[in-house]
């Protein structure tokens, strides 16, 4: 069987589905990666075969340019017809992948295409060739009328390739622990996450003894680019009358703008997250969906920022969960926030309970073979 992973350019939406690219390697079907910037090459570092599908452009840059432009843009007026369909700033570059994609798969004839939410270009191959469209889920954020609405917004790209809109998703394969899933999707199947954040070599520090709890603080990989560092000013605040130990693991970005780091405050470049937290005792971070389903997996409690994107949507699912904080607002965050979050056994125990939960959940290698019955039974298996 050949599977066509249609890949949004980002750490968060690429990362979440490399597991099971790899299951389905691992059993001997033939996988290969339409995504583009530096995406192709995280692709590559995982093992997997690439193509870029937008020669020539920076996602990065542009999505960070984009939010920047969002957030000083005034509401339109009424009438105003400027602002570019809804849903185009979330479909992340499906529009600009969507021809050299469709090429690709029409030489290459995959049996089916796994997308994420986001990946809307994913689904435009799929009715294309007429195979299977399996949508990966990757957090709590979205609904088939969000994925609906971003591909309202590939209207275009729909026409130039002969379709009115796009099929059907055959498979939503959800992430989500099933006690916390506010997924109704009638093809659903449950996948357990299994945190990926590419390979590293792991500091002997992460593995030394230590008499104090340790706690990670991370931004993503997209918010330190868009906002800077200032959104853990308070936890640099709040380290200064805290004994414990706070790991920030912040991409390299740059940490001028948090001043001096008190001594139990320890910068780090760049350790993959699910490696980290496994040396921890609690994190605290912005709310991305890889993020917040690695800090499910790990066990640990947490304190979910939650602004922007899907990010609310993640940290109410961690609140009412009860495995996590979500600060109402910034006279939230002070020290007595992190003396909770690392002494309330409510949290621990319930943090604990979730991840036991995730660990019951099929795994990518149990999903393989109904994979290849659905590409199968759709009439696509050649």
């Amino acid at each position: 069987m050949r599977v066509l992973f249609a890949g949004p350019p980002f750490f968060g939406l690429l990362y979440p589905m490399v597991p099971l690219a790899h299951a389905l390697r691992a059993a001997g079907h033939d996988v290969l990666w339409g995504t583009c910037g530096a995406a192709v090459g995280h692709t590559e570092r995982a093992g997997l075969l690439a193509v870029d599908c937008a020669p020539g452009i920076d996602p990065d840059a542009l999505y960070a340019q984009m939010e920047k432009d969002r957030q000083g843009r005034k509401p339109p007026s009424p009438g105003e017809r400027t602002a570019p369909p809804k849903g185009k700033g979330f479909s992340f570059f499906s529009d600009e992948m969507a021809d050299r994609m469709v090429e690709v798969a029409e030489h290459w004839r995959p049996d089916l295409v796994v997308h994420t939410p986001n990946g809307v270009v994913g689904q435009l191959v799929a009715a294309r060739l007429g195979v299977p469209s399996v949508l990966h889920a990757v957090g709590f954020g979205h609904t088939s009328a969000h994925v609906g609405m971003m591909n309202n917004a590939l209207a275009g790209a729909y026409a130039r390739h002969g379709l009115s809109g796009p099929g059907p998703v055959s498979a939503w394969l959800d992430v989500t622990p099933p006690s916390m899933s506010v997924t109704d999707e009638a093809r659903r199947w449950f996948l357990r996450y299994v945190p990926y954040n590419g390979g590293a070599a792991l500091p002997s520090w992460l593995f030394a003894p230590r008499d104090r709890p340790r706690v990670a603080v991370t931004l993503g990989t997209v918010r330190p680019v868009v906002d800077g560092v200032s959104p853990v000013q308070w936890v640099i605040d709040a380290a200064r009358e805290s004994e414990a130990e706070f790991v920030l693991a912040l991409g390299g970005a740059d940490l001028s703008d948090l001043g001096e780091l008190p001594d139990n405050v320890r910068p780090v470049d760049w350790i993959p997250l699910g490696a980290l937290l496994s040396a921890c005792d609690a994190v605290i971070h912005h709310g991305g969906a890889g993020t917040t389903l690695t800090a499910l997996d790990s066990g640990l409690p947490q304190i979910v920022l939650g602004e922007g994107a899907d990010r609310p949507a993640n940290a109410a699912a961690v609140r009412a969960r009860g495995c996590g904080l979500v600060p109402e607002g910034p006279g939230d965050l002070t020290p007595k926030l992190v003396e909770r979050l690392l002494t309330d056994d409510g949290l621990r125990d319930a943090a604990r309970e979730t991840a036991r939960e995730m660990a019951g959940m099929p795994s990518p290698a149990e999903t393989v073979p109904r994979l290849v019955e659905l590409a199968s039974t759709q009439g696509a298996l050649r």
